[in-house]
């Protein structure tokens, strides 16, 4: 079963002049992402290091439905890196956080947003049928 994990990043988050007010927004988003969207979504999205988050969507799910929902949320001078993985996960314990779940999605997903960071992409996908960038 393949799964869609999603991480973002924010871009140059050090430089924001109200750097601890797009904090705020972004857990807020984030409460209402979790909720808007709880029915594609499997294991929930939550602040992973720093301005960095990541959730796990259900196989086949639309992920730019939540790549959008973000663009519109969060303030409009707020950029952020988007790396997506689609593949399998090797833990099913939904009742684990998102942190705490491993499998190929989530390396395919770490991949593509150390990728997208590298060369300025905003969105990079990759997936285990088509693991090069």
């Amino acid at each position: 079963m393949n799964y869609i994990t999603i991480v973002f990043d924010i871009k140059k988050s050090r430089e924001l002049v109200n750097r601890n007010e797009v904090q705020k927004i972004l857990i807020q988003t984030l409460k209402k992402c979790n909720e808007d969207f709880k029915e594609i979504i499997e294991s929930p999205f939550l602040i992973i290091i720093g301005d960095e988050w990541q959730g796990l969507l259900k196989e086949d799910s639309d992920y730019n439905k939540i790549i959008d929902f973000f663009k519109v949320s969060l303030s409009p001078d707020v950029e952020f890196y988007t790396g997506v993985g689609i593949g399998d996960i090797t833990i099913h314990n939904f009742e684990l956080t998102v942190n705490q779940l491993d499998g190929p999605s989530f390396h395919l997903a770490r991949d593509a947003i150390n990728y997208a960071k590298e060369n300025n992409y905003s969105l990079v996908v990759l997936s285990k049928e088509y693991p090069n960038k």
